[in-house]
């Protein structure tokens, strides 16, 4: 990846991006940081438009920023901005908890040894929490398929994802097939199909997208132009069909842990190999381990520090999912280009620690004031207004 650094200071660099008023309480000013692991962003953008020949919709904060921006959503501090995790305190340390879905919530009391009758669950996890050490709350998480993540800081991998090459890949195919759900899978399978590729779209039956369930406009962004299937891979029947459907295509997206493949006896370097595909896998944490955008950005190590001492804050708007499906994006795109067949793993936290690049997100020298109805960021004697998170076109 080429640099795209733009040595303004990493702090302009953030409030022009759009997710600095996604960071922050909020109420009082937005939370200044460097916006230095955005421009590393860009530079994967730059190399997926190089590769397809065309630019893409939106820079990185555009993908960083379209969901906030369609949505109308806001900074919460150390709630997340779409509000569905939160930051809580453990025995040793902080976790980010997200409780997504119905299930979720009705896996805390035995993730906590709770009795089940609690009015307020997160009242609940925070009390909760406080009584268990960070390392049993993430194994007893894993058990029961709970997305928590650690706010650490963890050393950034050399590679955001990891490819294994399964040989050639069969040539003049244009199907890509979109067994994903939510943002990371279905941005990585749109950025495709816009660069010529059919997509369609494989939903289990009953078990349709959770992103259907959210905003229509931020739905669309994601699955405009993708034909849809129905497929039951849970059935003989539905696995042989989508084996078949593996034979047509150029590229595989999933979203789903790798035991679940296993489960259902599909192994996907394997498939990769025997159809001459590229199959991209994207997962919380590279292993069994539930993940979504916002606990999977906090193990990356893309969160910020309340100065007052309180819980840490979300660093905008689960970051992590458009992280990795831009890096899996491109990851397909170059072995595409290089006529490869193979298995690409994108984990979410390990991507958002990669472009992190071990910044720990601080800048000293800056100061954040108000101008009317604007806030403003002075550093290096320039200033910049605090810009709304954008979308692409």
């Amino acid at each position: 990846m080429e640099s795209t650094l733009s040595g303004r200071h990493p702090a302009l660099v953030w409030a022009e991006s759009g997710l600095m008023g996604l960071s922050g309480p909020e109420h009082g000013p937005p939370a200044v940081a460097s916006g230095r692991w955005v421009e590393r962003l860009d530079g994967v953008v730059g190399d997926i438009a190089g590769l397809c020949g065309q630019p893409l919709r939106s820079d990185a904060a555009g993908f960083l920023g379209e969901r906030a921006a369609l949505v109308g959503r806001g900074r919460r501090g150390s709630v997340s901005v779409g509000g569905a995790c939160r930051m809580v305190a453990a025995a040793d340390g902080v976790l980010a908890v997200s409780l997504a879905r119905t299930s979720d919530t009705e896996a805390v009391p035995a993730w906590l040894e709770l009795d089940g009758s609690e009015d307020d669950i997160w009242a609940a996890v925070a009390a909760g929490v406080r009584e268990w050490p960070v390392a049993e709350l993430l194994e007893r998480a894993e058990w029961l398929g709970l997305a928590v993540g650690e706010a650490t800081r963890p050393s950034p991998p050399a590679e955001p994802c990891r490819f294994t090459d399964a040989g050639p890949a069969a040539p003049e195919r244009k199907l890509v097939l979109d067994v994903s759900s939510l943002w990371a899978g279905p941005l990585c399978a749109s950025l495709l199909g816009g660069f010529g590729f059919e997509v369609l779209k494989v939903e289990a039956p009953g078990r349709p997208d959770g992103a259907r369930y959210g905003s229509p406009a931020f739905y669309e962004r994601l699955n405009q132009g993708k034909q849809e299937t129905v497929v039951d891979l849970g059935s003989e029947d539905g696995r042989r069909r989508f084996q078949d459907l593996c034979r047509e295509s150029a590229v595989v997206v999933d979203g789903l842990r790798p035991r679940v493949w296993a489960n259902w006896g599909i192994h996907q370097l394997e498939v990769a190999e025997s159809a001459g595909l590229v199959w991209v896998s994207i997962s919380g944490h590279g292993d069994n381990r539930a993940g979504f955008g916002d606990d999977a950005a906090v193990s990356g190590g893309l969160w910020l520090p309340d100065p007052a001492g309180g819980l840490p804050w979300f660093v905008g708007d689960a970051a992590a999912d458009p992280i990795a499906g831009l890096v899996a994006c491109r990851a397909a795109a170059e072995a595409l280009a290089a006529g490869r067949a193979g298995l690409v793993e994108v984990a979410m936290s390990q991507a958002a620690s990669w472009v992190r690049a071990g910044d720990d997100l601080s800048v000293g020298d800056a100061e954040v004031f108000r101008r009317g109805d604007n806030w403003v960021v002075r550093a290096d004697g320039d200033e910049q207004e605090v810009l709304a998170p954008r979308g692409g076109a």
